[in-house]
């Protein structure tokens, strides 16, 4: 609630801030707005989040511990969080006023990554679907670490296409991630807690955010929220799949864009209209439907992570896999039918 409040006092502050110093957002013929849009909502995001969680700690350090071990006086898991989730708030930030070249943002997303795994936050095994025993990582955590931040943090900026899409399904994956730390199975109140108060930063956020958008989270935002869905998922233990099955339609869209780029002779990263949600909005669909449909995915989903073990959970993402293809048939068909019509 407090993340709530404080975001949806301070987005209205950074609206005019970014009016103010020209952060803002063209129309193109890539982008679904027809009005420059305050671009940089990241800073109210990451300010609210980190204040509250700042005032908590002050307040009773305990609630927010993850090892025993301090640097500063500071938990060291927290700490690393916080530098991680610094590098890549800046370095979006940068992106939204100066701009950077995606390689220059792809280093600065491993540098993230890194910051994790050296202060303390592995993912020392995976439990194996097939059952038996579990799948032992050591030192490749070092690398799968940073290439799950990366990973993550570029579905949610790709994600960020349409009018609150990527702050609600933020919002969902948080709650879905805060909800499994507090199974007694899992128990970890700490990881709960930076969940539930980034769930209410997104919401103070998204009521500006939701179509039709007063501001945009921008990089600094989507590389910010990106790297703390990541984080929440291998922090004080793994829930890689239960992240992948709530943000599994993004994600195999992005694959499946990558895919597309390369067999095209393009590069990974050349920005183009024909990610799902461009799909959604081609096919007829408004913003607000297609973003709503999305949610739904999301959330469905979500509650599927929480109410299966890992076998389960593997067996869902073959499910979403099905429906990926299903839902891609629709939209194709339903593009062509209006272009026939529209051709008429």
């Amino acid at each position: 609630m407090l993340g709530a409040l404080s975001s949806f006092f301070l987005t209205p502050k950074v609206i005019k801030l970014c009016q103010v110093f020209g952060w803002v957002d063209q129309p193109s013929k890539r982008k679904i707005h027809s009005r420059p849009i305050a671009r940089a909502g990241g800073i109210a995001m990451f300010i609210s989040f980190w204040l509250i969680i700042i005032i908590m700690y002050l307040a009773d350090s305990q609630s927010l511990t993850f090892v025993q071990e301090k640097i500063w006086g500071i938990d060291k898991n927290l700490l690393g969080v916080f530098v991680g989730a610094s590098i890549l708030f800046f370095s979006g930030l940068w992106d939204d006023i100066k701009g950077l070249k995606p390689g220059v943002k792809i280093i600065f997303q491993i540098f993230g990554g890194l910051a994790l795994v050296l202060f303390g936050i592995k993912i020392h095994w995976f439990a194996n679907p097939l059952g038996g025993l579990n799948i032992e990582l050591g030192w490749w955590t070092y690398l799968f670490v940073p290439l799950w931040i990366v990973l993550i943090v570029n579905v949610v900026n790709w994600l960020d296409g349409a009018d609150g899409l990527a702050t609600g399904v933020g919002f969902i994956a948080t709650l879905v991630l805060a909800f499994l730390s507090l199974a007694p199975y899992i128990n970890q109140t700490s990881t709960a807690i930076l969940a539930l108060v980034l769930a209410g930063a997104l919401l103070g956020f998204l009521i500006f955010n939701f179509n039709p958008a007063k501001i945009f989270m921008g990089d600094s935002g989507s590389q910010f929220l990106g790297f703390m869905l990541a984080t929440f998922a291998i922090v004080s233990g793994g829930k890689l799949f239960t992240a992948a099955l709530v943000l599994g339609l993004p994600i195999l869209d992005a694959f499946w864009v990558i895919a597309r780029r390369i067999l095209n002779k393009k590069t990974p990263w050349t920005a183009d209209r024909m990610h799902l949600h461009h799909r959604f909005l081609d096919a007829g669909f408004s913003q607000r439907q297609t973003v709503l449909v999305m949610y739904a995915i999301s959330a469905i989903f979500g509650m599927i992570a929480l109410t299966t073990k890992t076998a389960g959970k593997l067996q869902a993402m073959f499910g979403l896999i099905l429906l990926m293809v299903a839902i891609a048939t629709f939209l194709f068909s339903m593009k062509f039918i209006r272009s026939k019509k529209d051709a008429r």
